[in-house]
């Protein structure tokens, strides 16, 4: 089956607008449901636009979703709080955000006879296991964001055995990307460690910087949700990352390298009481289920990042980029 009338939730988002440009430029209809809590309207590039009915809202209104789910085909979810930190900040908002507003979209649907979602789950639903991680995995997440993403992909599952609804939970691993201006100090440690040393600013580590991450792309993010939209698949979950790990000292190397700077970090304690030592995805689903398969690595991702930041600095559009990464200063306490 062909969608081409979808709803993207945050589609204003990192991962959703650079998602949206791929999928206007092959013909299809999109309606965008966003708060702009992140970044506002000045964060959509000029070429999305024009082009996306953009609606300003919240998933928590259910009378809104089932006005927009009218004469949709199928929805992406990206509608959430998409840094740990957000929830470090406001736990009972993140989990108001995150559980109630997917439960809405699920009843809309059902409502309105939707039957394709694909939705934006996280790898932090493993964190405990052992990696590689891979689907299928008993899940006992230790912090309310993951908490909140399994009851999602719970949910998910209920409303697909009860009522036919095909949902696709797409758990990314760590999305970066040229464009996370808009993110601040929630933005990927890439983003904040390139705004440091671009402006010879000491780049801050949290630990020892031998934790590791699996760095995915947000382009190749976004593909592997729009791949799922468009492929015939079961209700499942996926891993979107590239199954590669990087720890944070070859990432501030690989930056060195490419500014030709030499750079020395300086090392802090981890400041929150949750924290992965090692991220890295289990791939084998993705590339023989969905067919899904990452295309930029870390090195050419970080030029990407560099290129961007140098051209908007230029303008002078955004300011305090070196001073996004001692963002976590300002997190309550426990």
């Amino acid at each position: 089956m062909t969608f081409k009338d979808v709803l993207v939730t945050g589609g204003a988002g990192f991962i959703g607008r650079n998602m949206i440009r791929g999928m206007l430029g092959d013909g299809y209809r999109i309606t965008s449901l966003d708060n702009f809590k992140i970044g506002g309207w000045e964060h959509i590039p000029d070429d999305i636009r024009d082009h996306v009915e953009w609606i300003q809202g919240d998933t928590r209104n259910l009378d809104l979703l089932m006005q927009l789910m009218k004469g949709k085909d199928s929805v992406i979810h990206l509608a959430a709080p998409s840094s740990f930190l957000m929830y470090e900040e406001d736990p009972v908002g993140g989990a108001s955000v995150t559980t109630h507003g997917f439960v809405n979209l699920l009843e809309a649907m059902r409502r309105r006879d939707v039957g394709k979602l694909v939705y934006a789950s996280t790898s932090a639903v493993y964190e405990g296991n052992p990696v590689p991680y891979i689907e299928g995995m008993e899940l006992n997440p230790p912090d309310l964001k993951a908490l909140s993403k399994k009851w999602n992909e719970e949910v998910a599952a209920q409303y697909s055995e009860r009522y036919g609804i095909t949902a696709i939970g797409m758990r990314p691993f760590s999305v970066y990307g040229h464009d996370e201006f808009s993110k601040g100090g929630y933005a990927n440690v890439i983003s904040l460690f390139v705004w440091a040393v671009l402006n010879d600013v000491t780049p801050v580590v949290w630990g020892d910087g031998r934790q590791t991450r699996d760095f995915i792309y947000v382009e190749d993010a976004g593909l592997a949700f729009r791949t799922a939209l468009e492929k015939d698949l079961a209700t499942q979950e996926f891993n979107v990352g590239t199954g590669i790990e990087t720890s944070f000292n070859e990432v501030l190397i690989l930056i060195a390298e490419e500014l030709g700077k030499e750079v020395e970090p300086k090392f802090v304690d981890v400041p929150i009481a949750i924290y992965a030592q090692r991220l890295l995805a289990d791939v084998t689903r993705a590339v023989d289920v969905l067919g899904f398969r990452h295309e930029v690595d870390v090195r050419e991702g970080i030029r990407r990042v560099i290129k961007a930041t140098r051209s908007v600095q230029a303008t002078q559009k955004w300011t305090g980029l070196s001073s996004a990464q001692m963002y976590f200063e300002t997190l309550p306490t426990s």
